[in-house]
Parts: structure tokens; sequence; C-alpha cells
């Protein structure tokens, strides 16, 4: 008898090695895959506007990390009583000082251009169709930094807005890096304050505008929603708060990420360094 819906690992026409250069983009989901391949020494780079979850915020990224001279200051910075913060990015970004501010964003940004402009393989994780807009500057903001709510319009994306917008910024992309792999994922946590009919209709909307970005040789669909939401689907995989995936669940997603995208000498470096990292922190509490 059957107890689970066994998902196999996918395949891909492309693998990823040592030589390969990584950057994700998206919900706290890529910030989880993206250790992964930090844990084991890839060349990666994660959320360098920290994380962000609708589909417009995380185009809006890839547009500025193109073109960095487009990030405009008067329209993304904000004061609040308290804080500097940008409306590209998360609030770990968000400081006192308007200078160290101001330089964090600028040094992250030009870090992150180049590093982008040499990418083989780009993850982008969408969280939420659900998007808000900041009334005084008509701005669809990456973080809303607790600034009070009537400041803000909220409305869900359709399926047709996100797919006309990435389909240019795409282009744009593999005019830089003509062979350039864009994985496109879901993140399979559910947005429980939008209401739960809601982030079903939201994370439906994602996978639609996902299977029609999903139409060339550049771009590709790995199924981490499907992985929680059917393969693993029970609550002793979720985290205490009962909508995040417990580390079992993430470990259990990345064992597919290795098994889609390396081969066997890369998997074999990665359980090494996974052996050196468990003798390190062992060395590390002994010591303590």
């Amino acid at each position: 008898m059957l107890f689970r819906s066994n998902i196999p690992a996918p395949e891909y026409p492309f693998q990823i090695d040592y030589n390969s250069t990584i950057m994700l983009l998206g919900s706290c989901f890529s910030d989880n895959i993206g250790n992964y391949f930090a844990r084991h020494q890839f060349n990666v780079n994660s959320n360098p506007f920290g994380v962000l979850f609708n589909p417009i915020s995380i185009e809006r990224s890839i547009r500025l990390l193109l073109q960095p001279d487009l990030f405009d200051r008067e329209r993304y910075f904000y004061k609040t009583r308290d804080l500097w913060v940008s409306f590209a990015h998360h609030g770990r970004f968000s400081r006192e000082n308007f200078e160290e501010f101001e330089r964090n964003i600028t040094e992250q940004l030009e870090i992150a251009s180049d590093f982008l402009h040499r990418t083989d393989v780009l993850f982008v994780t969408f969280g939420t169709a659900f998007c808000y807009k900041f009334i005084p500057r008509d701005l669809i903001v990456s973080n809303c930094h607790k600034i009070p709510n009537h400041q803000f319009q909220r409305f869900r994306l359709t399926e047709k807005q996100i797919v006309t917008q990435w389909k240019e910024t795409m282009d744009q992309l593999l005019a830089v890096r003509p062979d350039l792999k864009i994985v496109f994922t879901v993140s399979p946590v559910r947005h429980v304050g939008d209401g739960l009919h809601e982030n079903t209709l939201s994370k439906a909307v994602l996978l639609l505008a996902t299977e029609k970005l999903v139409d060339n040789e550049h771009t590709f669909y790995f199924p981490s929603y499907e992985y929680l939401m059917d393969d693993l689907r029970d609550y002793r995989f979720y985290a205490k708060d009962l909508y995040h995936p417990n580390d079992l669940a993430v470990e259990y997603i990345e064992e597919k990420v290795a098994e889609s995208f390396f081969d066997p000498q890369t998997a074999e470096q990665v359980r090494l360094v996974a052996q050196q990292n468990k003798f390190r922190a062992h060395r590390r509490l002994r010591v303590e």
C-alpha cells in the first residue's frame, strides 16, 4: 500500500557544479536553498534585497541589478518615525543612520549587480500574488515596514500581469547572459494572513504564471510547492506555526535539489564538504 505521493526528482538538461555561479531571489524559501548552497561552498548570492514575496517586487529587483543607475532613491527611500527604509528592500536593510543605510544598500546593489552579470543559474521563488501599493507614491512595495495600513492599497496580481512584466525582463536578462538558466518555483509556505482561501487562490495564480513563463530552453520549474503540499502531506513536516516547513522538510527538498541538479562527482564533493562542516562544528563544541 502507498501512504504518500512520492514525487521523483525532476531531470534538467543542465547541471550545477562547483564552477557554477548561482543567484537566488524571492521568498524565505530562497533563503533556505541559498543557505544550502552556501553551506556547501558553492559560489552563490542569495536575496541581495532581502526576502521578497510578490512577483513584481522580485522582477523589479532584477531590473535594478541589470541597471543599478535606475535605482531612484527619492522614490524608494522613506523616513519613518525611527528608521530609514527602502520600499525595494526587506526590513533587514533599515537603519537609524542615513549614511549607513545608504552605504549598505549601495554596496550590496553593486556587488549583486556584478554577480548577476556572471550568473549561470537563477532560482526565482514566488511567495504570494498579493501586493501592497504605497498610495502616496503609486509604488508596489517589497515591504510595508509597519507604515499605517491606510497608506496602502492591497490587491492580487493576475496571471497576465505577472507574465507580461516578467517576459520583458527575462528578455533583458538573456540579452546580457545568453546561456542563463532560470529555475522558477513557488513557495510552499502558506500566507495565512491573506486568509486560507485567498492563499489558495494566490498560489493558483503563481502556479499558472510560472507555467506560462516556463516555455523555452532557458526556463524551468522545480516543484518545491508540490513536495511539501503533496509528497510531505503531513503536519509532522511543519514548524510549530503549522505553516512553514520544518528542518526535516527543508532537508528533504534540499536532497531533491541535489538529485535534480548534481552529477555524481558534484554530489560526492557536496558529501565531503558536509562531512567537513560536521567535523568543524563538532570541534567547536568540544572547545567551548
